[in-house]
């Protein structure tokens, strides 16, 4: 595995980076996991991945979460530590141990129809594995009797609402949490959907609903035309690479494959004045 690199962290250790520079890193793995999936569209397997080139562990548990509180994914351990866990058989509430770089998956991902989720909440975990080490991990020597640690605090647990889907645009992230959820997102969705083969899959389709220079242009207002055919574009997209419909519309939205028409109207002002 290739370790991540910035020249630039926030003081809790987050990494200040662009999104260009997650994607570039997570294609770097992938050249040297499996050439392949940049050659060719083609699906990953999370797992596989994760356990065999990040040498990680994937668990699948029932996580704890308290009453009204958001719905929880994932969770990434970066140190041998204890989480909490709902016992069906026993009905109730028990600490577990867990050791370090375990990617926790809660089984409710794994209901039917949710295949694609579930594969990017691996891939989001792992991306947390290789991005946030610093910020999470506990370091040999730094513990003593004064240390306040508590269970889970080296623990990084993932809302439902903060994977794919569900985030907020980068320009409204403004905690450290958030962005650190924003690039394991960006990571995950480099992976299973890596910029040489999604950018040509995704134009080759989007030609044939008529748009000849390959960028889908979401009409100022919605009409049945529009939601049919992005919808058949992202079902198509979400079987090529394995992923949920909602993560193909937001990687087309970040790679600039689909925009609004005043953007793109934009976008073609600005090279006309270039040239």
């Amino acid at each position: 595995m290739i370790d991540f690199h910035c020249r630039t962290r926030h003081k809790d250790m987050t990494p200040i980076v662009k999104d260009t520079d997650i994607q570039d890193y997570a294609e770097t793995l992938l050249q040297d996991y499996k050439p392949k999936l940049l050659q060719e569209p083609g699906k990953v397997n999370p797992i596989h991945f994760v356990e065999s080139y990040l040498e990680a562990v994937v668990d699948y548990q029932d996580i704890y979460y308290p009453e009204n509180a958001p719905a929880i994914a994932g969770a990434t351990v970066f140190n041998d530590d204890r989480i909490l866990v709902f016992d069906r058989e026993a009905k109730r509430i028990k600490p577990i141990d867990v050791a370090a770089n375990t990617v926790l998956i809660d089984n409710s991902t794994m209901d039917d129809g949710k295949e694609g989720f579930a594969a990017f909440t691996v891939l989001h975990e792992g991306g947390h594995l290789c991005l946030h080490p610093a910020v999470y991990r506990r370091m040999g020597g730094q513990l003593s009797f004064f240390d306040n640690h508590k269970d889970g605090d080296y623990v990084v647990c993932c809302r439902r609402s903060s994977l794919e889907g569900g985030s907020a645009k980068r320009s409204k992230l403004t905690t450290q949490e958030e962005f650190r959820e924003h690039q394991a997102n960006v990571f995950a969705a480099s992976i299973a959907m890596p910029r040489q083969t999604f950018v040509p899959a995704a134009q080759e389709l989007i030609r044939k609903c008529g748009f000849k220079d390959g960028v889908f242009i979401m009409p100022t207002v919605m009409d049945w035309d529009y939601n049919l055919g992005v919808s058949a574009i992202e079902e198509a997209l979400s079987g090529l690479f394995g992923v949920s419909k909602a993560a193909a519309n937001v990687q087309m939205k970040r790679l600039g494959l689909l925009v609004s028409e005043e953007k793109y109207l934009e976008q073609h002002r600005q090279l006309a004045v270039a040239f």
